[in-house]
C-alpha cells in the first residue's frame, strides 16, 4: 500500500506531500489542475520513464519520494536484491536533474532504475483513461486469462516451461547438426586443417613459460658462470674466503666462552652460519658443473618458442587459450564426423521432449479453459452491474504451435445487443463498451495477483448517467481487496471514496502552481461533490444532490474483505 507521495519541482507542483489509507481514495479537481501529475510521480516511482520536462521551469531538480508499506513480496525482493530492509516501510527516491542523470534511493541505498523496476514490479496497476484500448489487442489476452487463473507461476506453467527448454535445446542441437552436405564437407576440411596445424607442434601446457626460462638461462650461460664463480671463490675457495673468516670467528668466540659461557648462543650462531655458507658453497659448485653453454639447444629452444608464438599470433590467443581451442575443434570435429549417428541420439532426445512438451501444454490448456470459464462468468456478473445484462462475453482458444506460452491462442469474443453472434472484441466494441468490459476485467483480477495498488486515471471517462453510479461501486468492491487511487471527473464515483482529495491549480506571485487538498467529510466532500454536479455556481440543488449521492454511497458500503487470500498471492509471487 501507498503511504506517502511527495513532490518537489515536479512539472506544476513546487511542493507537496499527500498521504493516503486504505481503500478507495479519489483524486478530483478541474480539468488542467494536475490530477494526472500525482499518478505520473506514481508510474515513475515504479521504474517509468523520466524525461527532463519534469522539472518545474526554474529549478535544476524534481524531486519524488515515496513511502510504501513493507508486504511479504516487497520483503522477499528487498532480501534478493540485497537491499535494505529498515522495517515497517520501503521508501523510494528519485531525483532528476536537466542535464538527464537521475538518482535513484531505496531505504537509502542508491541503486538503478533496472533494479527499481524489479522490486516494484507487480506491485501498482495504473489504469489509464485508455486502457480500454489495450484491452482490445488480442496479443494481451492469454496472458490475462493467466492472471485470472493464477497461472502464472503455478505448477502447471512451470512444468510446461521446463519441458518447453528441453525442447527447444534439442531443437538448437539438430539445427546445429544440420545444413548443407558441401557446406558440412568444407567446415570438416576446415576443422581438420587447422587441427593439423596446431597438431604438427603439439605444444604442452605451460611449455611457453618453460621455454622463456630455459632459453634465458642458455643464452646467459657465460654471464651466470662468471656470477657463480666469484660468488663460490668469496665464500669458500680463495684465501680469506667468508667461510675461513667465519671458522677464525668461531674458533676465538669458543676459546672466549670458556671463560664466559653467555656467549655460547653467539657460537651456536656462528656454526649454524658456517653450516649454511658451506651448503651454499656446495650448490653453487653443482650448479657449476652442470651449466654448460649448447649452443645447439638454444636455436633449438628458439625454433620451438618461435613456432608456439606463431600459433598463438594465428588463433589471435595465448597458449592456453590455443590448447582451448583444440579441445572445441575436436568436439566440433567429431560432431560432424559422426553427425549422422549424433542426429538420431538427438532426434531420439527430440521427439521425447516433444511428447513431454505436448502432454504438459494440453494440461495448460485444460487450467487455462477452466480458468476462462471462470473468468467469463465473474465478468458477465460485472458487465450486468454495468447496465450491460443482454451483452455477451466469451474467451475463444485455438491451437497454436508449441511455443514458450504453451500452445494456444486466446482473444475475446464480445457482442453487446441479444440476438447477435459475439464477434473479437476488437471489431465490435465502442469506446463505452469496451470501458465497460475493461472495468468488469479489473474488478475480476481484483483479487488474483500481487498487486497493492491500483490506480484508475479518469478509466471512467465515456460513462455516465445511472450507470456511473454502478461504476463506483464496483470500483469501491476492488478497493476491498486493495488500496484504489482514482481519479474521476463523475460525482456518482468520488461519493463512493474513503478519502477525496481535491486539486487546485493557482497562481502565486506570477507563477502557476497546483495544490493537493484533502477534503474533510462533510461540508467539504459535499460542496465539491456539488461543484462536479453543476459546475462554478453551486446551487442549493446541487448541494442537495450531493448529499442524497453520499447517503446512497453509505448504503452500499460493504464490510472490508479477508485479506488472507491477497497475503497468499503475494507470498507465490514473491
Amino acid at each position: 500500500m501507498l503511504i506517502t507521495l511527495r513532490l518537489k519541482n515536479f512539472a506544476v507542483v513546487e511542493e507537496a506531500e499527500v498521504g493516503f489509507g486504505p481503500g478507495l481514495t479519489v483524486l478530483t479537481g478541474e480539468t488542467g489542475a494536475g490530477k494526472s501529475i500525482l499518478i505520473d510521480a506514481l508510474g515513475l516511482l515504479v521504474g517509468g520513464r523520466a524525461e527532463p520536462d519534469v522539472i518545474r521551469s526554474g529549478a535544476d531538480e524534481a524531486v519524488i519520494e515515496g513511502l510504501f508499506e513493507r508486504s511479504e513480496v516487497l520483503a522477499s525482493r528487498l532480501n534478493q536484491l540485497g537491499l535494505p530492509d529498515d522495517g515497517p516501510e520501503v521508501s523510494v527516491r528519485r531525483a532528476f536533474g536537466r542535464q538527464g542523470r537521475g538518482r535513484v534511493h531505496v531505504n537509502g541505498a542508491l541503486v538503478t532504475v533496472g533494479v527499481l523496476q524489479r522490486l516494484m514490479k507487480a506491485q501498482i496497476d495504473i489504469a489509464g483513461q485508455h486502457e480500454h484500448m489495450a484491452l482490445l489487442d488480442a496479443g494481451q489476452h492469454l496472458g490475462l486469462v493467466d492472471r485470472f487463473g493464477e497461472l502464472l507461476d503455478a505448477e502447471v506453467t512451470t512444468a510446461y516451461r521446463s519441458a518447453w527448454e528441453r525442447l527447444r535445446d534439442a531443437n538448437a542441437r539438430l539445427q546445429g547438426l544440420g545444413g548443407d552436405e558441401s557446406q558440412v564437407a568444407g567446415r570438416i576440411d576446415f576443422l581438420t586443417f587447422q587441427l593439423e596445424e596446431i597438431e604438427r607442434v603439439a605444444p604442452k601446457p605451460g611449455e611457453d613459460l618453460l621455454l622463456e626460462v630455459e632459453r634465458k638461462r642458455l643464452a646467459s650461460s657465460e654471464k651466470l658462470r662468471h656470477g657463480a664463480g666469484s660468488a663460490e671463490e668469496l665464500i669458500a675457495t680463495r684465501d680469506g674466503s667468508a667461510t675461513e673468516l667465519l671458522g677464525r670467528a668461531f674458533q676465538l668466540v669458543g676459546e672466549a666462552e670458556k671463560l664466559d659461557p653467555s656467549l655460547c648462543a653467539v657460537r651456536e650462531a656462528l656454526w649454524r652460519t658456517r653450516a649454511e655458507l658451506e651448503e651454499a658453497s656446495h650448490s653453487l659448485s653443482r650448479y657449476l658443473s652442470g651449466l654448460d653453454s649448447d649452443p645447439k639447444r638454444l636455436e633449438e629452444v628458439d625454433d620451438r618458442l618461435d613456432a608456439i608464438r606463431r600459433l598463438c599470433r594465428k588463433h589471435g590467443a595465448t597458449l592456453d587459450g590455443v590448447l582451448n581451442k583444440r579441445t572445441a575443434l575436436t568436439a566440433e570435429l567429431d560432431e560432424l564426423v559422426h553427425r549422422a549417428e549424433r542426429r538420431a541420439e538427438v532426434e531420439v532426445e527430440r521427439v521425447k521432449a516433444e511428447a513431454e512438451a505436448t502432454a504438459a501444454a494440453s494440461q495448460l490448456t485444460a487450467a487455462r479453459t477452466s480458468a476462462a470459464g471462470k473468468l467469463t462468468s465473474t465478468v458477465m456478473e460485472g458487465l450486468e452491474r454495468l447496465a450491460m445484462g443482454r451483452a455477451r462475453f466469451e474467451v475463444q482458444f485455438e491451437a497454436a504451435p508449441l511455443s514458450g506460452a504453451g500452445a494456444d491462442a486466446a482473444q475475446f469474443f464480445f457482442s453487446a445487443n441479444p440476438g447477435e453472434a459475439v464477434r473479437p472484441l476488437a471489431k465490435v466494441a465502442s469506446g463505452g463498451e469496451a470501458s465497460r468490459v475493461m472495468l468488469a476485467m479489473k474488478a475480476a483480477l481484483a483479487g488474483s495477483d500481487a498487486c497493492v495498488c491500483s490506480v484508475f486515471d479518469e478509466a471512467d471517462a465515456g460513462i455516465g448517467g445511472a450507470v456511473a453510479d454502478v461504476v463506483g461501486r464496483l470500483i469501491k468492491d476492488i478497493s476491498g481487496h486493495r488500496q484504489v487511487l482514482c481519479i474521476t471527473h463523475l460525482p456518482q464515483v468520488a461519493a463512493h471514496a474513503d478519502a477525496h482529495l481535491r486539486i487546485e491549480k493557482g497562481e502565486v506571485k506570477g507563477r502557476t502552481r497546483s495544490v493537493v487538498q484533502a477534503l474533510e467529510a462533510g461540508d467539504d466532500r459535499t460542496r465539491e461533490l456539488a461543484r462536479m454536479l453543476s459546475g462554478v455556481e453551486i446551487t442549493r440543488e446541487a448541494l442537495g444532490a450531493a448529499e442524497a449521492l453520499l447517503r446512497s454511497a453509505l448504503r452500499h458500503v460493504k464490510p472490508k474483505r479477508n485479506r488472507k487470500k491477497q497475503v497468499e498471492v503475494q507470498r507465490r509471487s514473491a
